[in-house]
């Protein structure tokens, strides 16, 4: 197991922004990550996956931070287009692997700076709550996963792992999400090539990755409202900014702060209170 001591938490995370982790574990295994959970306490930890949909607050220290990017890198075709996916694959080689076996349909997903685990955690997918093409838990089976409290590895079906619009059971912080069986649909090489290259090109055309982001910020609002409260934005900090196509998008402009973005965020929400809208929270916060 790889151990860093006070690593800067902004390296970690695609929006740039984090505090520092005084001890931060990478384990290369499960049987290293269930040894590591029984020498420290039950709550005192916090789980990082890709680090993207994640917001730290750059003053606080987290005594134990826990990488799962090498803790289960496996995957197997278990045939019939059902595959076991571990939790620290990057989505990009995720997909290839199951197109390579003919399968797919979730390339959609091809642009993520995510892992696997972070992609069944947010219940990935494509579209708005109103208008959602597909997420991953269309695809997913059961999750394995560990139960932090009894520290055992359990297997929880797709029915009670909760999913709904960019949510699951595991915002609940009671499992420790190692990887999933999926089901795929079976579709030729070719076609998956075509649906990557279509989402390439429009993520080109109209997302930011160059720089500091999360992605889309919330996962339920009015984009009228949104569009407001980036006008409001040009006479604030301008730590941060605001995509002029897409107002869901916060980018970091290279000296961005938790307390700026946190800011924004509540302007936001206060906004859509006062024209009586919806909004509601995509980014996971560290506070």
């Amino acid at each position: 197991m790889n151990i860093i001591n006070n690593l800067d938490l902004s390296k970690k995370t695609t929006f740039k922004v984090g505090g520092t982790a005084k001890n931060f574990y990478i384990p290369s295994s499960t049987d290293e990550l269930l040894r590591l959970l029984g020498s420290i306490g039950e709550e005192d930890y916090f789980i990082l996956s890709g680090g993207s949909n994640l917001l730290i607050n750059d003053e606080k220290c987290f005594e134990h931070v826990i990488s799962m990017e090498k803790a289960d890198e496996s995957m197997t075709s278990l045939g019939d287009g059902r595959f076991y996916i571990g939790a620290s694959c990057r989505i990009q080689k995720v997909i290839s692997f199951v197109n390579e076996n003919q399968y797919g349909g979730f390339e959609g997903l091809y642009g993520l700076p995510a892992l696997f685990g972070g992609n069944i955690y947010m219940n990935a997918g494509i579209g708005s709550k109103k208008n959602s093409k597909f997420t991953i838990s269309d695809y997913i089976e059961r999750v394995k996963c560990i139960n932090r409290k009894k520290k055992e590895i359990v297997w929880l079906d797709k029915t009670q792992c909760g999913f709904a619009h960019r949510k699951s059971i595991f915002f609940d912080n009671e499992y420790i999400i190692l990887g999933a069986e999926i089901k795929c649909v079976q579709q030729t090489i070719e076609l998956s090539k075509e649906k990557i290259k279509q989402r390439l090109e429009y993520c080109r055309k109209n997302q930011v990755w160059g720089k500091g982001c999360f992605g889309t910020c919330f996962c339920d609002s009015n984009k009228k409202v949104l569009q407001i409260a980036r006008v409001f934005r040009k006479f604030g900090n301008h730590g941060i900014s605001v995509l002029k196509t897409n107002p869901n998008w916060i980018i970091n402009n290279g000296n961005a702060t938790f307390k700026e973005t946190m800011k924004h965020i509540n302007s936001c929400k206060r906004l859509h209170k006062l024209f009586h809208k919806k909004i509601e929270l995509e980014v996971r916060i560290w506070n």
